[in-house]
């Protein structure tokens, strides 16, 4: 610019000394006279082609600046993270238009506008202490936090602040870069939900296998205890004041019996077997278990109607439904202690009524609803109570897996499940299950008189008390029993005169020979030998392997040793 204005001055001083030079020349000598003003207007003519030329060359480097500010502008506005000038008070200064698209907003509303508005409450001390980094240590800074749209849910960014060096007359200003993190966190969401998954899936694998062994003890102590108090009651009449005592222990150790069976099935994977049930019977069962899971600071009420209701229900996963429905409201009570209240009936639900439940057809419907005057649910959580992993309790004291269950298996019925609730006013669930006409299966009952048999049974178990209790039982059924505890001993008693026994009663689980190596070794002496297997709870073996082995019965313990009668005959009186 300084040279373009001396070349200026330069060509009008030479103007004026050219015009100078033509007043005072004497035109009377012309070779001398014309010499000076010649050579002065070939002196500015130059000088004005040089201005000229520098011209040309201004007006050039004005076209690529301009061409530069608009490369400048484009990669600032359209970078693929947001550019933001942010003054020492957390004011915006200038921002780029990637980071008003972020927001959803023009980019004029952002200026002069607290960067911490746009960022979410809960957040607030992530940003402020970022900023009280950056200001004490002059360093670069990075931090995570969320920040909102207007009507929208908050998304995931990463801030990048650098402080621009002190200047005089002008306070310090920020350069921050905002980077889109959503993806990336719903990334590492997903992540984090597959390895819950892998732990949970751990931690179940790892219960199965300890509940499976205390199941197999604990069945084979009230197989003992069943045993024994069926002798006593043998050999007792029913007006002696122990019989009814005898009576309650029966009682008890198979609803024990019961309580062990139904957390075996819950704690391992089964196949859904769905099947005619009448819903009362089955909740009724349902509760025995359930009142030994809940605290007794929890009244338990239920109103369960004679109906004779029937669904298409696997038993096993339709009990899981209620105890964790009453397991979950009993946890939100577990301080204070209240009341869960169960209640079933029957409604016809029209084709207008079923648009309120997804999934539902019009037709009759069994309802059950579990209510409780808890907590309540907050209205903003209403909608999440059926995600998996999410809970409300502290970390360790919930898996968040409960009602995620209960809204799978209630959907795999072909069912619906409501909610209301209000905070401090409990909650109700409400479930629907289509009803069936099919009646439930009934298994043919043997009278006593038909049990009795004279024939030879070979009893093989390892626990002494049990071989004890099951000889001496089925004796007093007319049976002839040998009853060994060692499986070798057994297969040895056997080959010396395999026609001599009727049926094989053997466990599955023992030292030296399990059930089915016993079975094969059996069979391979003399195949037709009629074979039941018991146990007391075994990973190799069920009722369909048995069937698949072509074992004759399956009995799991804890059993009565009139029910081992019983399939005895069976086996036996079989054509």
């Amino acid at each position: 610019m300084m040279d373009r204005i001396s070349s200026r001055e330069k060509f009008y001083q030479l103007r004026k000394q050219a015009e100078t030079l033509m007043i005072n020349t004497d035109f009377t000598d012309e070779p001398q006279v014309m010499d000076g003003p010649l050579k002065l207007i070939h002196e500015l003519q130059t000088f004005q082609s040089e201005l000229e030329l520098q011209n040309g060359e201004l007006h050039r480097s004005q076209q690529e600046l301009m061409k530069s500010n608009i490369r400048y502008t484009e990669l600032y506005d359209f970078a693929p993270v947001g550019y933001l000038t942010v003054s020492f008070k957390g004011v915006i200064l200038n921002a780029n238009l990637t980071f008003a698209d972020m927001l959803s907003v023009e980019r004029s509303s952002l200026l002069d506008q607290s960067l911490s508005g746009y960022i979410l409450s809960e957040d607030q001390d992530i940003y402020y202490q970022h900023r009280r980094r950056l200001t004490d240590t002059k360093t670069r800074q990075i931090c995570e936090l969320r920040m909102k749209k207007t009507n929208e849910s908050p998304f995931y960014v990463q801030l990048e602040s650098t402080i621009l060096s002190y200047q005089i007359g002008r306070p310090e200003q920020y350069r921050t870069v905002v980077i889109d993190i959503s993806e990336r966190k719903q990334g590492e969401k997903e992540r984090e939900n597959l390895q819950k998954q892998l732990y949970q899936a751990h931690k179940m694998k790892s219960i199965t296998t300890v509940a499976g062994g205390v199941a197999h003890d604990f069945n084979n102590i009230l197989y003992i205890i069943l045993g024994n108090v069926e002798l006593l009651m043998q050999n007792i009449l029913e007006s002696n004041p122990f019989y009814p005592k005898l009576d309650v222990i029966k009682t008890a150790a198979l609803r024990a019996a019961g309580i062990v069976k139904m957390l075996l099935n819950f704690s391992c994977r089964t196949e859904q077997v769905q099947k005619p049930i009448e819903v009362a019977s089955v909740l009724n069962e349902t509760f025995k278990l359930l009142r030994s899971l809940i605290p007794a600071t929890i009244d338990i009420r239920t109103h369960l109607p004679d109906t004779g209701a029937i669904i298409l229900a696997d038993p096993i996963q339709f009990g899981q439904i209620l105890i964790n429905l009453c397991t979950n409201a009993a946890q939100a009570m577990e301080k204070t202690g209240g009341i869960i209240e169960i209640k079933m009936g029957t409604q016809f639900l029209e084709q207008g009524a079923v648009v309120h439940y997804p999934g539902l057809k019009a037709g009759d419907y069994v309802t059950i609803t579990v209510s409780d005057n808890g907590p309540g649910i907050v209205p903003e959580i209403m909608d999440q109570i059926f995600d998996p992993y999410f809970t409300t309790r502290d970390v360790g004291k919930g898996s968040g897996l409960g009602l995620a269950v209960v809204h799978g298996v209630i959907k795999n019925h072909n069912g619906a499940i409501a909610v209301t609730g209000q905070p401090g006013k409990g909650a109700c669930f409400t479930m629907f299950f289509p009803m069936i006409e099919q009646k439930p299966e009934t298994q043919k009952e043997f009278l006593y008189e038909f049990v009795r048999g004279t024939e030879k049974i070979l009893f093989v178990d390892d626990e002494v008390d049990i071989t004890q209790v099951a000889e001496e039982a089925l004796k007093l059924f007319g049976y002839q029993v040998e009853a060994l505890t060692d499986p070798k001993d057994a297969l040895a008693l056997f080959m010396l005169n395999p026609g001599y026994f009727d049926v094989v009663v053997t466990d599955m689980t023992m030292p030296n020979m399990t059930g089915i190596e016993l079975v094969e070794a059996l069979r391979n002496i003399r195949p037709d030998i009629p074979i039941i297997i018991s146990t007391g709870h075994s990973s190799l073996i069920d009722e369909d392997r048995a069937r698949q082995l072509g074992i004759a019965g399956y009995i799991e313990k804890p059993v009565s040793v009139s029910d081992i009668a019983k399939m005895i005959r069976q086996i036996i009186d079989k054509p």
